[in-house]
């Protein structure tokens, strides 16, 4: 009896302690569950001062990656070169101390225009130059390295804006210093992606006599230019910027190949501009050359590329060949209204005004 009793309180005085130990795992979680908000909402406040349309990640990093990337695709939008002011006004990766005001670019040109922050920096600083001195002697720090930053993708932007800046005699140095890389920098400097942009801004910025040794050595090569995907923008300055004998030598190349030209994506936009900005003897003379190839005007007519050369065309004429062209376009108005670019070129023919052509949203499918 005495050893049922013994047994009975065995159990007993195991009762009382089981329902601690299997209840203590269920509480303890829950005190770090409910550390864990405060935790995050510290880490989004670190990083909430980036604007809030970007959605909030738990790495700064992150944030700043994204912005950056954002305004770079807003400032290639907005600006045919350089950027834009509100695109300076971001806040890029960058260093306490660099984003503070009172930052300075003296003696440090040249090295902030290899990086993509830093040209914006040397752009922001010639925006806020308050004299021609002040520019002159920003400009002079890159004097050495013309030739690099023509080439650099984030320094050609750089030297866009001193040349657009600074005054025309200012800019001798730059047009010097590329001379100096031999006879045939200009035509490389033509083809490369960056330095095609540095010869245009030096074209339109610069008196003709200045860039005369330049566009000489651009001439020699200018039907091979005139083809080139970069080459052909700095020829179209040389025709909208050149001297009246400049203009003359250019169509004298392009006039024998006109036909080849025309069905070239390149050369086409070269011909257009010099249908414009040339001579009347010179563009007379190129659309005659143009009008006496059968079948090209109705052809360039339907093209994405060739439809302004087109247009160009006809509105360089005059008299009889201005009536037989027109006569050629009415005749076919059938077929260049199912074109998309022949549209266009109808509707830019002043001659076709008395004509009934059908509007856009019903010819457009």
């Amino acid at each position: 009896m005495s050893a049922v009793l013994e047994h009975l309180k065995h159990p007993m005085a195991f009762a009382p302690n089981a329902v601690p130990i299997m209840v203590q795992p269920v509480q303890q979680p829950v005190q770090p569950m409910q550390q864990t908000p405060p935790v995050q909402r510290l880490q989004f406040q670190d990083v909430h001062s980036e604007p809030s349309s970007l959605s909030p990640t738990p790495s700064e990093k992150s944030f700043r990656r994204e912005t950056t990337g954002s305004t770079i695709a807003s400032a290639l939008s907005t600006s045919s070169f350089g950027l834009s002011e509100s695109d300076r006004s971001m806040s890029p990766i960058e260093s306490p101390t660099e984003g503070g005001q009172g930052f300075s670019v003296q003696g440090r040109v040249w090295q902030l225009c290899q990086q993509q922050t830093g040209c914006r920096r040397v752009q922001a600083a010639l925006d806020e130059c308050g004299s021609d001195q002040e520019r002159k002697a920003l400009a002079e720090e890159l004097l050495g390295h013309v030739w690099e930053a023509a080439r650099c993708p984030f320094g050609n932007y750089v030297l866009q804006r001193f040349i657009t800046l600074l005054r025309p005699s200012d800019c001798q140095v730059i047009i010097k210093e590329i001379s100096s890389h031999g006879g045939r920098a200009p035509t490389q400097l033509a083809r490369h992606r960056y330095g095609c942009r540095i010869l245009q801004r030096l074209l339109e910025q610069c008196r003709p006599e200045q860039m005369e040794p330049v566009t000489n050595s651009l001439l020699k090569e200018a039907l091979q230019l005139v083809r080139h995907q970069y080459g052909n923008f700095v020829m179209q300055r040389i025709l909208s910027h050149g001297t009246s004998a400049q203009q003359h030598l250019l169509c004298q190349v392009l006039e024998p190949h006109a036909r080849d030209l025309t069905t070239d994506q390149n050369a086409s936009a070269v011909l257009a501009k010099a249908l414009v900005h040339c001579r009347s003897e010179d563009k007379a003379s190129l659309a005659r050359r143009l009008l006496s190839q059968p079948g090209l005007l109705l052809a360039s007519s339907k093209t994405r590329h060739g439809h302004q050369t087109a247009l160009a065309l006809i509105r360089a004429l005059e008299g009889d060949e201005l009536l037989e062209a027109v006569n050629m376009m009415k005749c076919n108005m059938a077929s260049l209204m199912q074109c998309r670019y022949g549209r266009v070129v109808l509707r830019g023919i002043p001659a076709l005004g008395e004509c009934a052509l059908p509007r856009e949203e019903d010819t457009d499918s």
